[in-house]
Parts: structure tokens; C-alpha cells; sequence
């Protein structure tokens, strides 16, 4: 089908709730229909002669060039998932197959987008995938993210012939806090204990709850146990520090246990279980206020 016929029977599908985006061979848009303005936020006026690039953020520009031009080479045509920019900055995400145009003489000419507003369902699903891996008292982590990645830090760690700390975190006497004060009371100090701990490590480690006052620290790229001690006494002064909950100030209790790839374990249950042993760990802590 040529672009001028194509043109033609596109004034047809002017009400698809689909979006129809036409663009030249240097990716300059030529044509559209209503369901991309209802899509985009722009009218036919504003975009016509604007580099197609205006419907994606500028980071994800070059790989979906890339990754359309090689499909359309090899496949004669590309689809994907991809992220979309609207007129006034939110942004959404699409469904979008992209076919190359020809002209009569089948010369390419340019190519034609079509494209499906998919947002709803990609947030639903990272909203579920939320739910399944994060802990909703104390939005972090929770035991099933935590021990993919320490599965998978083992992998790399292993490959990469490098070692790494967890450590094992039990807050103590914390069910005489939740039958005394009630679970609501219970239920700010771990919060404020996520939010300590999350402080006192970096970027790259992570902080996970997998229990009922039972946390998890993964260290990675850990060489010296000099430092993990080090780091172990940060978490204690954290957490020793009076907690303010409902204008009653208290002092809380717990016990750190380390263990390191792979010298106490190679598998994920080996270091938990060797962490969780406490003053039978080679680096542990315990602290009662």
C-alpha cells in the first residue's frame, strides 16, 4: 500500500480509539488521527512536521530507534513496549507496532505507528508485583525479594569470585511492646526501625523485613569484616537511639547476627541460618536498653 492510499483510508479510521502515527523517512511526522490526539494530548496542527521523538522521553529515544530499525530489517515490521510522553508531562505507557511505508513505485517513504494506551495495565501490574514483594507496614523489601536477590547475589558472587555480608537483625522483646502498648504502637516502631535502618546503609545494599521484628541486611561487595563491624555498630547506635511514638519515649533492645559468603554459606538458607544463630555467629552483636 502506498503512503498517498494509505493517507486516504486513514481518514477513515479517524475515530479508532487506536493512535495511527505516519512519519517520513527522517522520522518527521506527517499524518495522524483523532485516537493519537486523544492519546498524545496534541492536535494534528501541533505535530505535524515535529520529529516523532516528541512521544517518547529523550532517554528512551535511541534504543527504540535502534531496536525498530533493526526489527523492521529483519521482521518487516517491530512491536513493543514502550514508555510515552504527553503533551503536559505525564507519562504512560503504549503498545506499539511499527510497519514500513512505500510508495507506488515501492520505494520506502516512511512508516506508520500504531499505538495502544496499555498504562492501566502496566500499573496494575507493578502495583501487584508491589504487593508481592514489599512489605506494606514498612514499604521495604520483604523475605521473597530479599532472598531472590541474595540467590542471585550468590550467582554473581560466585562467578565473579567476590564475597558479601547479611545480617540478621531481631528486635528484642518487641511482643511485650505490641501487648503492652497495643499493635498500632507496635506497628511505628518498626516502621521507624525500617526507616533507621535504611539510613545507615548504602544505595546499593539492601534492607528487607521477614518477619514480624526479624529484618534482614545484604551487604554486597563486602571484603573486610572490619567494615561489616564497623557498619554493625552504626546499626546499633541507630537503633538505640530513643523512639518518640505517640509522644511516649522508649529505648529498644536487639541482636545482630553476621554471616559472609561464602565463608559461612554458599546457599541462601545456610547464611540466614548462620546469621540467625547470634552470639554463636563470628561477628555478633547484642545490645539491651
Amino acid at each position: 500500500m502506498d503512503l498517498d492510499t494509505f493517507k486516504q483510508i486513514n481518514k477513515a479510521f479517524d475515530y479508532l480509539f487506536d493512535s495511527l502515527v505516519i512519519t517520513d523517512l527522517q522520522g518527521i511526522i506527517t499524518d495522524w488521527n483523532k485516537g493519537s490526539e486523544n492519546l498524545y494530548g496534541y492536535s494534528k496542527e501541533e505535530v505535524i512536521g515535529k520529529p516523532v521523538n516528541i512521544l517518547h522521553l529523550p532517554e528512551d529515544t535511541e534504543h527504540i530507534t535502534s531496536e525498530v530499525i533493526s526489527a523492521v530489517e529483519k521482521y518487516g515490521k517491530w512491536t513493543g513496549e514502550v514508555r510515552m510522553l504527553h503533551k503536559d508531562g505525564s507519562i504512560g505507557w503504549i503498545e506499539s507496532m511499527c510497519v514500513p511505508l512505500f510508495d507506488a513505485n515501492n520505494q520506502l517513504v516512511g512508516a506508520l505507528g500504531v499505538n495502544r494506551d496499555i498504562s492501566d495495565r502496566i500499573n496494575e501490574t507493578k502495583r501487584l508485583e508491589h504487593l508481592a514483594h514489599y512489605d506494606q507496614l514498612t514499604k521495604i523489601p520483604n523475605r521473597y525479594l530479599v532472598f531472590d536477590r541474595i540467590d542471585h547475589l550468590i550467582e554473581q558472587s560466585e562467578r565473579d569470585m567476590r564475597n558479601f555480608a547479611l545480617l540478621f537483625i531481631d528486635l528484642d522483646k518487641f511482643k511485650i511492646i505490641n501487648d503492652t502498648k497495643g499493635h498500632a504502637f507496635g506497628d511505628q516502631v518498626l516502621i521507624e526501625v525500617s526507616l533507621r535502618l535504611k539510613q545507615s546503609i548504602r544505595n546499593s545494599d539492601t534492607v528487607a523485613r521477614i518477619g514480624g521484628d526479624e529484618f534482614v541486611v545484604l551487604l554486597e561487595n563486602t571484603i573486610d569484616k572490619s567494615n561489616v563491624s564497623t557498619l554493625v555498630e552504626s546499626i546499633m547506635n541507630a537503633i538505640s537511639r530513643p523512639f518518640i511514638i505517640n509522644n511516649e519515649k522508649l529505648t529498644v533492645g536487639c541482636s545482630i547476627g553476621v554471616s559472609v559468603y561464602p565463608d559461612e554459606g554458599i546457599t541462601t538458607d545456610t547464611l540466614i541460618a548462620a546469621a540467625d544463630k547470634g552470639p554463636c555467629n563470628k561477628i555478633c552483636v547484642t545490645a539491651y536498653h
